[in-house]
């Protein structure tokens, strides 16, 4: 069964009080990852994995979005 989403409500949840908190949130996450890779205190590789995830997490639109639930059929 595949998820279909709009894009209306993409953006109505992308735009969501509850979504623009967490958002935030991993954005916060992301610079203190940048601050960490800074300080040179940990593992580069780990942090800088983790920031590109957060990263293409802050930046996915819709079409991205619907490209990755395509790739997944049991979805």
């Amino acid at each position: 069964m595949a998820i279909v989403v709009t894009e209306q409500e993409f953006l109505e949840w992308k735009h969501s009080r509850v979504t623009v908190a967490f958002m935030k949130a991993l954005d916060n996450d992301r610079e203190w990852l940048k601050e960490i890779l800074l300080a040179g205190t940990e593992d580069d590789n780990n942090v800088r994995g983790r920031a590109a995830a957060l990263t293409s997490i802050l930046s996915m639109t819709y079409e991205e979005l619907m490209e990755a639930v395509k790739e997944r059929k049991d979805v």
